[in-house]
């Protein structure tokens, strides 16, 4: 085990994990990660899972934490569908948000009072008639672009068409794919990229690796970033986050990350925002340098 990062891990006080490759992978826990969250509770330590998947709110995150064991609660918990809410009810203070996403962000943006349609089908275009049915609402005063499995050609219109009239463009998050085996499943950067072709425009982006969720996470605890470890298993998201704000970081080699990728981007001067500080192979080794 490197000498250098079991001492940084011993002195550090706030352990920040993304979930999907790292906590679990689908619905099974990786082992020893119950047992080590147990253990940075019992030891007064702070820990955050957060995650760029906006499909859940925070609540529906704790249950499924609970469900598999973990001693998770709110606090805990930073999700893209949350930091969207937060973000929004500070900006929009009134008009309409038009959400293309699923039931998380739309819960989380009920919760903070933020005013919003859109979620769930819109009917296909009349190849015919394409401009049919998509009548504008008046007072849309921004974007907000999320995974949506019921995105089709009608929405990317109609968003478009608000972002194109002033509307504000926003985005949970960028991840190009989600984890789906030997199946590739086009992550929400697939969905932001044909808003940002179509209208030209940069969206702000919520998630890892971008100021947004940084800042949140400030406002839930007094972050020392010499004292704050980001593990993760994603180089472009979860290890550029921490590089970039200036916490230690760790990439697992449960997720999407191998051994392969770590040493092309450790070859690759371009690349230096994607190298992690640590490699170990899952939290397994974090629960056992802790316990040293």
């Amino acid at each position: 085990m490197n000498k250098v990062a079991s001492a940084v891990l011993r002195i550090c006080d706030t352990f920040l994990f993304d979930c999907d490759g790292v906590i679990w992978n689908s619905n099974v826990l990786i082992p020893s990660a119950q047992a080590l969250l147990q253990y940075l509770l019992d030891h007064k330590k702070n820990f955050f899972l957060i995650t760029n998947n906006s499909r859940r709110s925070v609540k529906e995150y704790v249950s499924k934490c609970n469900g598999l064991g973990l001693p998770v609660s709110e606090k805990n918990i930073i999700c893209t569908a949350r930091v969207a809410a937060c973000f929004l009810r500070e900006k929009i203070s009134d008009g309409e948000v038009y959400v293309v996403g699923e039931s998380g962000i739309s819960t989380e943006l009920n919760e903070f009072g933020v005013s919003h349609f859109g979620i769930g089908p819109d009917v296909p275009v009349d190849s015919s008639n394409p401009l049919h049915g998509v009548e504008l609402r008046p007072n849309v005063k921004a974007v907000l672009v999320g995974f949506d499995s019921h995105f089709n050609y009608r929405k990317l219109m109609r968003g478009t068409a608000y972002i194109n009239n002033g509307a504000y463009f926003y985005a949970t998050n960028e991840d190009a794919q989600l984890p789906g085996g030997n199946i590739v499943f086009p992550g929400t950067g697939s969905i932001v990229s044909a808003f940002r072709v179509a209208s030209g425009k940069e969206p702000v982006v919520f998630g890892k690796p971008h100021k947004p969720m940084f800042d949140l996470l400030c406002q839930y605890c007094e972050l020392d970033p010499s004292k704050t470890v980001m593990v993760g298993d994603n180089l472009y998201t979860d290890i550029a986050f921490g590089n970039k704000f200036g916490l230690h970081t760790v990439c697992v080699l449960t997720g999407v990350t191998n051994q392969a990728l770590i040493d092309k981007v450790n070859c690759s001067p371009e690349d230096e925002l994607f190298r992690p500080n640590y490699v170990l192979q899952s939290v397994t080794d974090i629960l056992n340098i802790l316990k040293e």
